[in-house]
């Protein structure tokens, strides 16, 4: 019996992902593999489709954006964010929780990354949300859900990884994240304020414009930064990649010779940390490439996709089945390569249903943050726990509750599509 390519491409991966093994390296053996073994194709592809899959403009955006979240996490500049978002919610029932996930906003528009949010938020906030009597596992599950924003709303590099994957505009992209990203805010404090207040936690004193006006003042700089990239890729003023590299230098300049809150020595280890990072995201890029160079050639996308609407034709029932497949996925792969491997594989079908490929770019990011929310991977978790000094199995129960809330915004976002698509096309 002959087992078809599909078959043998998912045995690789589920047997090397059990064993332990780098996805970059999952991802390249894998199509070694497929690729050696097929007498159709020629195997010299392997040294060339990785490359130009790697050689792309665009990709040099996300190693910018790195940078300049970087500096603004070790400059300690979400202390200024923090300040200022104390003094527009903090009056609130619960006040602290609706300070974190507000400066976890104003961050994301910064960092592009979870993983920088979480750090950088909740090294301040988890131990001031400790001190006032917040449960530890209460202020970690608010610290990792609301840093799940920064993949949301740009500069996202999920959304700039998916930009590259689609063949989309990635300024419609950006501008698709906004309203998704504050719908997700909202929902978010709109939780943490019913828990506030059935658990009685406390308020961080009456609301006084003047402190909005002094904390504001010291705030203006670094949120110059979110206005800056919005405003100078949707108005086309400058690329994705322009944007990164004024965002970096604005921060270096911030954090360096305003603030001096950054030596030389911290900005080469930050440099060192986002080359690092650089390099693992361009290994990831161009082992996927190859894979999906092969599931291209061997059209398994295709196959996919009329395996699917063989179950039913319904548009909602197979829009279920794609993002209760994303989910699933966002829990076992990180969004990076999740988004490289399986949106080739999804998007034909996506485009047969008659989806935006930008509606579709949301719904595939926020359903990979709500998936990696949970272990396996749930990278961001990981981070805010061993900040807050506790195990996985003590922030489920508060996790839960943030979760649903974003459910509930990805489900909004399936339902309208106009909450992602209504601003690209306003100002677009």
């Amino acid at each position: 019996m002959i087992i078809a390519p599909g078959y043998i491409v998912l045995i690789l991966l589920v047997t090397l992902l059990v064993a332990g093994m780098p996805i970059a390296f999952v991802l390249g053996i894998t199509a070694c593999v497929m690729i050696l073994i097929d007498p159709n194709v020629q195997a010299d592809i392997i040294g060339m489709i990785p490359f130009s899959g790697a050689n792309n403009y665009l990709l040099v955006a996300a190693l910018l954006f790195m940078i300049a979240g970087e500096v603004m996490n070790q400059g300690r500049i979400a202390e200024k964010l923090i300040a200022f978002a104390a003094s527009l919610v903090g009056h609130i029932r619960g006040g602290l929780a609706h300070v974190n996930i507000l400066t976890s906003l104003f961050f994301s528009e910064i960092s592009g990354t979870a993983t920088s949010d979480a750090a950088a938020i909740g090294s301040v906030m988890i131990p001031q949300m400790r001190k006032r009597g917040y449960p530890a596992a209460f202020a970690a599950a608010v610290t990792a859900t609301s840093a799940t924003m920064a993949i949301i709303v740009p500069p996202s590099l999920n959304l700039i990884l998916y930009a590259y994957v689609a063949d989309t505009s990635i300024a419609a992209l950006f501008a698709a994240g906004i309203v998704p990203g504050f719908l997700v805010c909202f929902l978010l404090i709109m939780t943490a304020y019913v828990l506030s207040v059935r658990r009685g936690y406390p308020t961080e004193g009456p609301f006084e414009l003047r402190r909005i006006g002094s904390t504001g003042k010291e705030a203006a700089l670094p949120l110059t930064l979110p206005v800056l990239i919005l405003v100078g890729i949707l108005g086309g003023i400058f690329t994705a990649t322009e944007a990164g590299a004024i965002a970096a230098f604005w921060a270096i300049v911030m954090a360096m010779l305003l603030y001096r809150t950054l030596n030389a020595r911290t900005l080469i280890d930050v440099l060192l940390v986002a080359g690092k990072r650089s390099a693992m995201l361009m290994f990831i890029v161009a082992t996927s490439t190859l894979l999906g160079w092969y599931l291209t050639n061997q059209q398994i996308p295709q196959d996919i996709a009329q395996a699917i609407l063989g179950i039913s034709d319904n548009y909602w029932v197979v829009l279920l089945a794609i993002n209760v497949f994303f989910l699933l996925a966002g829990t076992i792969v990180h969004g990076t390569p999740a988004i490289l491997m399986l949106v080739p594989i999804f998007l034909p079908l996506a485009n047969q249903l008659g989806i935006d490929p930008v509606h579709f770019g949301l719904i595939v990011t926020v359903n990979l943050g709500i998936g990696q929310q949970t272990p396996p991977v749930a990278s961001v978790v990981l981070i805010t726990c061993a900040i807050a000094r506790i195990s996985i199995g003590k922030i489920v129960p508060s996790m839960l509750w943030f979760i649903g809330a974003m459910l509930v915004a990805l489900t909004l976002i399936n339902v309208f599509p106009a909450i992602a698509l209504w601003l690209p096309g306003l100002i677009l």
